[in-house]
């Protein structure tokens, strides 16, 4: 299989996430009614990371609040808002649902921010670009590495694990012909200004990080895994999540950032190759 087809099969046959932490996101919302026909509304929040919550009433009567659905949630508790009665003799009478993804809608974005590729210093790598059809690499982008070796993988940015997580996609063998699953671990980080980076294609045995654990760039993350064929393979991306009328956690938006290399502070272009660099 070529590689650009071995791309493809990497980021459009990945059908299932099963969660390795944080299954239940451990965020939960709290109300309070009030003597004077107030409600408050608070969170409780357990998990690493930040969360989307979107919250929708399904009943609302007697209330001057004009509702907003959405809210990032940072802190680990806090206030959310009050609803106050049209009528004060009158209670609130509502329902109300939510729902609860990570991530952090609409994050301010420095243009100046530098980050590291995740291989030790001096290494020579060639980047492959991961896209999606009909969408511009702008919008959504991922860099993929191959190796002979099993490389050891670090983080490019300063942040905070929030995700370890299992991808499922199947993959063909160039020897056999025979297309097998295969499962790659995936570590995400939360970044300061609400992006994300993720790493995907870690050795599960290798992994040296935990959840809710700092890391720097440079910190050791784990070793690259081996795919079908002997090969292996390494994926990484940095997004942040933009608001949907029609998604609660927004759609997924690639960041573009600028990386440090031999030649000096740049982008990462498809096909070309870079040696690792850091101050």
């Amino acid at each position: 299989m070529s590689k650009i087809k071995w791309f493809t099969a990497l980021f459009f046959l990945v059908l299932t996430i099963n969660l390795y932490a944080q299954q239940n996101p451990n965020l939960y919302i709290k109300v309070n009614k009030n003597a004077d026909n107030t409600v408050d509304f608070y969170y409780d929040k357990e998990a690493a990371g930040s969360f989307i919550v979107s919250l929708n009433f399904s009943k609302l009567e007697n209330t001057e609040t004009k509702i907003v659905s959405k809210f990032n949630i940072t802190a680990n508790s806090g206030f959310l808002f009050k609803l106050k009665p049209l009528d004060k003799n009158k209670k609130i009478d509502f329902f109300y649902s939510y729902n609860v993804t990570q991530g952090y809608l609409n994050p301010i974005l420095d243009p100046d921010v530098t980050y590291i590729l995740p291989f030790k210093k001096g290494k020579k790598v060639k980047i492959f670009w991961g896209t999606r059809p009909g969408i511009s690499p702008e919008k959504w982008k991922k860099y993929v590495v191959n190796s002979n070796n099993q490389d050891s993988v670090f983080a490019m940015r300063k942040g905070v694990v929030v995700v370890i997580r299992t991808l499922t996609m199947f993959d063909k063998d160039e020897v056999t012909k025979e297309t097998k699953k295969v499962l790659l671990k995936e570590i995400v980080v939360e970044h300061a200004d609400g992006t994300f980076a993720s790493y995907s294609g870690i050795e599960e045995n290798s992994i040296a990080v935990k959840i809710g654990q700092t890391v720097n760039p440079q910190s050791y993350i784990g070793l690259m895994d081996k795919l079908n064929g002997g090969r292996y393979s390494f994926t990484f991306d940095i997004y942040y999540h933009e608001s949907d009328e029609k998604n609660d956690r927004g759609n997924l938006v690639a960041v573009n950032p600028n990386f440090l290399t031999q030649n000096g502070i740049e982008k990462l272009e498809n096909k070309k190759e870079y040696v690792v660099k850091y101050n």
